[in-house]
């Protein structure tokens, strides 16, 4: 049984993860940081102390495991308080099904519901010649690593 309660957070984690707003400015972002900085600093000493930072956990993870109790009760189709292999499969295939989805709807740029060989490649390519700093057609050690690779 935990193995499939693993195998469900996983699919809980996924979704989660595909609802993210996607875009996000680095201006909201760092709002929301801040935001979320000034809920934490109870004391408005401009710092987290530790005791900050531990309610700020507890809280973050009551939220999670509320969205995890309301993902469960959507998994357990017979609200018997277990995830039988069925469940788990229709949910696993339901996921599985939006994965095409998803990957249409990050490369096809135009949005006329194909993709391009020019869409395919483009956010690759992209990604590479924004790393490629010296112009040169290669990625050296240096750009590499100032890239965020290996």
């Amino acid at each position: 049984m935990r193995k499939y309660l693993f195998v469900a957070l996983s699919i809980v984690a996924g979704t989660a993860a595909a609802q993210a707003p996607q875009g996000t400015v680095r201006t909201e972002i760092a709002a929301a940081l801040n935001q979320n900085f000034d809920k934490g600093d109870v004391n408005n000493d401009g710092f987290l102390s530790r005791s900050e930072v531990q309610a700020m956990t507890a809280k973050a993870n009551q939220q999670l495991m509320a969205k995890l109790e309301k993902e469960f009760a959507l998994l357990d189709k017979d609200k018997n308080g277990q995830i039988s292999l069925a469940e788990f499969k229709v949910a696993a295939a339901a996921k599985m099904a939006q994965i095409p989805e998803a990957a249409l709807q990050k490369f096809d740029a135009n949005k006329d519901g194909k993709v391009s060989p020019a869409e395919f490649k483009g956010p690759v390519l992209a990604a590479f010649d924004r790393a490629d700093t010296n112009k040169d057609g290669r990625l050296s050690p240096e750009e590499k690593k100032k890239a965020g690779g290996r």
